[in-house]
């Protein structure tokens, strides 16, 4: 009786699970939160634009803006201008030197002729004989202008387009002065010294910047360009 009494406590302790038990058991076993967290966080999280073959943008969702510096669409058409009255004036004086002889003329009109003729002074014959000081004087006048582009006193389109006269004028003369030791002159109007089109370029250009000066008040109301 002492026997099974003391053999009844025995049957009532639970076995040890099996090995196969154990193992299901911690495949059942839930992660930990962390593990989850880092696995769904690295799962989301976005590619960067490099690796995904975009260009980054900047604040806004626009493309950032390129490093390579653009011209203002009033400075090409100042540029474009200017290099147009070089290239005339310096085509129409090749033309007309393999065209005449140095001293030809060649009538047009009864008031009006095609001259030849090497003018080693400023424009319409004035101060004959200076060359030299008139190219230095070229020079000043450009390093003038390009001062006068990027401070005028007053910004419209019409004092710009004298400045591109007057830029391209100055620059074509120089050429001359530089590659000939003269300047060509053609235009030749009776009663009136001969000049070209640089130095037709250069009085237009004037003349448009005193206009815009004498009715700034006016043009102020419209400065874009037209």
């Amino acid at each position: 009786m002492a026997g099974s009494i003391r053999d009844a406590p025995d049957s009532t302790i639970p076995s040890p699970p099996a090995e196969g038990e154990e193992s299901q058991e911690a495949n059942t076993l839930p992660s930990p939160p962390a593990a989850r967290e880092e696995t769904t966080e690295a799962d989301t999280l976005p590619s960067p634009p490099a690796a995904r073959g975009e260009m980054p943008k900047a604040e806004g969702g626009s493309p950032p803006p390129s490093t390579l510096p653009k011209l203002h669409r009033s400075h090409r058409r100042f540029l474009a201008l200017a290099a147009f009255i070089i290239a005339f004036d310096q085509i129409t004086k090749v033309i007309l030197r393999e065209t005449l002889a140095l001293g030809d003329r060649e009538w047009l009109a009864e008031f009006f002729a095609f001259s030849h003729i090497a003018n080693d002074g400023g424009a319409f014959g004035f101060f004959g004989g200076q060359n030299t000081v008139l190219a230095v004087s070229a020079v000043v006048a450009i390093a003038v202008v390009a001062i006068y582009y990027f401070f005028p006193p007053m910004d419209h389109w019409l004092v710009r387009s004298g400045l591109a006269l007057i830029l391209g004028g100055a620059v074509g003369n120089l050429l001359d002065r530089l590659y000939q030791g003269h300047v060509t002159d053609f235009i030749d109007f009776i009663h009136f010294p001969a000049f070209n089109v640089a130095d037709a370029a250069i009085n237009v250009g004037v003349a448009a910047i005193v206009i815009a000066l004498l009715f700034s008040d006016l043009l102020k109301r419209n400065p874009r360009s037209p």
